[in-house]
């Protein structure tokens, strides 16, 4: 895509990679670029330091409809609603609406790997990247990564890279209007979530769709067989498809009934959801031709991922575990299926509107405690742990709802005893009390760390 000389307007500076990424890569492409961003300059300041020296215009703490109206392309941050007014203005004024993820897939010159999913998706990528590192091939990690700017790898890219892309629903939509995929997709579940943002499940997981939507027959994919989304996705996808399905024990190429069996399960990860991943990121990497015993040691060595059933560490006989990116419900639930210790909770947080189905029943059977941190979306949980704990006649274990961080962990710590996992899985968003999920969980990081000190002292 040629930006030279064009009005380019990036909506949402941010402080995760994106917005920068999109800002430098049009700037030195010689666009005339701006950046707008309703988070207050002070917020921004290190993404503003990152890009300095570029020839950059920014508008800060506010919107302004000029800017708008002056943009021949907006680059919108993945965060920003397509249903925007400003993206409506800027489009009634022909502006083209792109996003960082398609200025990418235009311009990269490698093997493209896509994995998106509900849950699991990070895990399922950082996995097969250092599956496929550790085979000898030449690999980059890009995408919804944190702190990666995907749009600056391009320099470090030829035809004999190999690109694996972390993929957001979001991020998906962008590859829409230019009817991208990548040559290999992998699709780990859909549950629901981020239906305050889509009109309905079917929309939420047509997004998720479009890694596989635009594949021609000489392309990959892999599908997750037990989850109903993505077991129907697999069966519509036009090339040639697997499924992984720990319920048969392996994994089986779509149309036959040759199940290759599940063999790496020789890991560190707790829980089913991550035996979910494995098999996934196994079977792409068996796809992509790397021998089972490079695999079999990488999953062996793999330790997971950061605020991911991260445990921070051990202190007096209580594991203190950080599952600061369980965002909905669904992951609370998983979250707590992962142990079979006693468990003292930390949740709570704010509303997705997503259905809490069977999640409070799961703290009731796991908990031996809950200590809540405040948000609209406590508020509904509260009235469903009350419910389901008098349906079963059982104790409520709520201790406690706190408007601030550290009198609720100092709560959960003081219930916590010898043998118990202190489990922080909020199963909501983090707004409000956070700057988002990884501060959210850096903060309890933090807050572990300075105990343990003072515990040794």
């Amino acid at each position: 895509m040629d930006l030279q000389g064009k009005r380019v307007l990036v909506m949402g500076l941010g402080l995760q990679g994106s917005g920068m990424a999109s800002a430098r890569y049009a700037a030195q492409q010689g666009a005339q670029v701006r950046v707008t961003d309703m988070k207050a300059p002070e917020t921004l300041a290190p993404s503003v330091a990152a890009l300095a020296g570029l020839p950059i215009e920014f508008i800060l703490g506010q919107h302004r409809e000029e800017d708008f109206r002056w943009a021949e392309i907006v680059i919108r941050n993945p965060g920003v609603p397509r249903s925007s007014p400003y993206l409506r203005l800027a489009q009634e004024h022909g502006a083209r609406i792109e996003m960082e993820i398609a200025l990418f897939f235009l311009a990269c010159p490698g093997r493209i790997v896509g994995i998106t999913g509900t849950r699991g998706k990070t895990t399922t990528t950082l996995l097969l990247y250092e599956i496929v590192r550790a085979g000898g091939m030449k690999t980059i990690l890009g995408g919804n990564v944190a702190g990666v700017e995907t749009l600056s790898l391009l320099p470090h890219i030829d035809a004999e890279t190999l690109v694996i892309l972390e993929l957001s629903s979001w991020q998906l939509e962008g590859l829409v209007p230019h009817q991208l995929s990548p040559a290999l997709a992998v699709m780990t579940n859909v549950y629901p979530d981020h239906l305050n943002t889509y009109n309905g499940m079917e929309e939420y997981a047509e997004a998720k769709a479009t890694i596989f939507r635009h594949q021609n027959e000489t392309d990959s994919a892999v599908f997750n067989y037990d989850n109903p989304w993505t077991r129907h996705f697999g069966e519509e996808a036009l090339g040639q498809t697997w499924f992984t399905s720990l319920k048969r024990g392996g994994s089986f190429k779509r149309g036959s009934s040759e199940v290759q069996p599940f063999i790496f399960t020789d890991t560190p990860l707790a829980g089913q959801h991550n035996l979910e991943n494995i098999l996934l990121a196994t079977t792409a990497a068996r796809v992509l031709g790397i021998a089972d015993d490079v695999i079999a040691q990488a999953v062996h060595t793999f330790r997971g991922v950061a605020h991911r059933l991260e445990t921070v560490a051990v202190v007096n006989g209580v594991r203190f575990v950080n599952d600061s990116t369980s965002t909905t419900p669904v992951a609370g639930r998983v979250g707590l299926q992962a142990f079979t210790q006693p468990i003292v909770l930390l949740a709570g947080g704010n509303t997705k509107h997503l259905p809490l189905e069977d999640w409070p029943a799961t703290i009731l059977e796991r908990c031996r405690a809950v200590v809540l941190l405040a948000g609209n979306g406590t508020d509904e949980l509260l009235p469903m742990l009350e419910g389901e704990a008098q349906r079963q006649e059982m104790r409520n274990p709520v201790h406690g709802v706190f408007g601030d961080f550290a009198p609720a962990m100092e709560a959960a710590i003081a219930l916590c005893q010898p043998g118990d996992v202190l489990l922080f899985s909020p199963g909501f968003t983090s707004f409000g009390m956070f700057l988002n999920e990884f501060d959210r969980g850096d903060q309890f990081v933090a807050f572990v760390r300075r105990w343990q000190g003072a515990v040794a002292e």
